[in-house]
């Protein structure tokens, strides 16, 4: 039996083996040099270092399990991974991992399409290196990232018609998180569209529907400890409930649309479709799949879900791009019949130039650059025993969080009482960025505290250690 690969699949191996390495290289030097928020790292840092010490899946920074925010039980695939080698920089390279082996199923969806192996590996690399995707690898670890690959792989086997293998990658993919389920129910409707059988069209949405309840009220409040679930918080324009939220759409669904019609929403829109031409995901219903999320993301007030680097993005970026690809079957067998030559590989090159070209999306220089304290940070973070509770500035949390509890600066502005039960705190008052401003006033409430002790002071940065039990917290200063 000959297994030599084809050249396509070497040019394809070859294209993900210089993506993760590139990338990943880009993430651990963002990382290591404190280049930006490392909130969410730090908190599924922590939490895989409680997992693998005896209570999986839980945060300290929560309380409570994760699974209380997001239904995501596919972080299990990674525990093996970081049990070998725990740390940050392993969940960073297995991220860049499973978002390099999403050019495969992209590959194979494109060369089936387009009936080209050498047009399948171009618009393998217009998809990874897509704003919406390639983002994430230099983004804060999160869950779409992981399910991406899933998928993007059911919507292969839905092409091929092999059903079976579709439900087990689209049942994989529900895994991932709590609004997938809604994209897989998409898939019927698109089977109807396309006229294929009642089961294509009754099973992913009564799947889809069913695991989409079970997740939003039965598994998640499960785990949430009587806690407000956090996504609720960005539609507060509706409402602050599912049920809610619902109802204010319903009876006021010209509200809905104003705010949807709004400039952030017209702004958000045109930046996310630029890359792949604006229009072309439009032209066949294979899209249908992102509607969800792009549904979600638009009806939000919280404008993170409108920033295209940031994982709201992924599932929209992955179905919005197969339906470019669909156009360009459509449009380049139109251009054959006229002209001959072979027009979807010059429309591929074409998606791939401009996925390229917007690389200032997410690529932004001065997150890689050591900070000029760099060096004194290490040393105030090397001042602070392992075992000791500690509150620190934003760019730090995720090289503190493999411990039992940690938290941010702007505990003591938001949550006084909570911040009040860390034993040391870090201030960087040369920080500029992240919210609280390290100014005088801040400084003087710990260095003329008596309930603090300064332990360490370099270039800006001071290490205070709590030597009392908890302050009058309500002369902190207001910020």
């Amino acid at each position: 039996m000959n297994t030599r690969l084809s050249p396509s699949a070497k040019a394809l191996a070859l294209l993900i083996a210089a993506y993760v390495l590139v990338c990943f290289s880009l993430a651990y030097r963002k990382y290591a040099s404190f280049g930006t928020d490392s909130g969410d790292l730090g908190f599924f840092n922590n939490m895989f270092w409680w997992t693998i010490n005896g209570r999986p899946f839980y945060c300290s920074g929560l309380g409570y399990h994760n699974f209380g925010i997001h239904a995501a039980c596919l972080w299990a695939l990674l525990i093996p991974a970081y049990w070998l080698v725990p740390g940050v920089p392993t969940l960073l390279f297995m991220q860049t991992l499973f978002l390099g082996a999403t050019a495969i199923p992209v590959y194979l969806i494109a060369r089936e399409l387009l009936k080209d192996a050498n047009a399948g590996v171009i618009a393998a690399a217009a998809f990874i290196l897509l704003p919406p995707i390639v983002s994430q690898n230099v983004n804060q670890v999160e869950e779409p990232a992981f399910v991406a690959v899933f998928l993007l792989f059911s919507f292969y086997f839905y092409l091929k018609n092999q059903f079976g293998r579709f439900l087990l990658f689209a049942g994989i993919a529900c895994l991932g998180r709590e609004n997938v389920p809604l994209a897989i129910a998409m898939y019927g409707i698109y089977s109807l569209i396309l006229r294929r059988s009642l089961k294509c069209i009754l099973t992913p949405i009564v799947m889809g529907g069913a695991y989409f309840w079970f997740a939003m009220f039965v598994f998640m409040p499960a785990f949430r400890q009587g806690q407000q679930w956090h996504v609720m918080r960005m539609f507060k324009y509706l409402g602050d409930t599912p049920s809610a939220i619902v109802m204010a759409a319903l009876q006021n669904p010209g509200r809905v649309i104003e705010h949807v019609l709004g400039g952030e929403n017209i702004n958000y829109i045109l930046l996310l479709l630029q890359p792949m031409g604006w229009v072309l995901p439009f032209l066949t219903p294979a899209w249908l799949m992102a509607l969800p999320d792009l549904a979600i993301n638009t009806i939000s007030d919280n404008g993170a879900m409108k920033v295209i680097p940031w994982h709201y993005n992924v599932f929209t970026g992955c179905f919005l791009f197969v339906g470019a690809i669909y156009s360009v079957r459509k449009i380049g067998g139109w251009c054959r019949q006229r002209w001959g030559g072979n027009p979807e590989l010059v429309m591929v090159s074409v998606l791939l130039a401009l996925s390229v070209a917007h690389w200032f999306i997410w690529l932004q220089p001065a997150h890689y650059r050591k900070l000029p304290h760099h060096d004194t940070l290490l040393k105030a973070i090397a001042a602070v025993p392992p075992d000791k509770s500690l509150v620190v500035p934003l760019r730090i949390v995720s090289h503190v969080a493999t411990r039992e509890h940690f938290g941010a600066i702007g505990d003591f502005v938001h949550k006084p009482e909570y911040a009040a039960q860390f034993e040391y705190v870090i201030l960087d008052a040369n920080e500029r960025q992240y919210f609280p401003p390290i100014d005088q006033k801040f400084f003087d409430w710990f260095y003329r505290n008596p309930d603090y002790q300064m332990r360490f002071a370099e270039n800006n940065v001071f290490v205070f250690q709590r030597i009392t039990g908890e302050s009058d917290w309500k002369i902190m200063p207001p910020q």
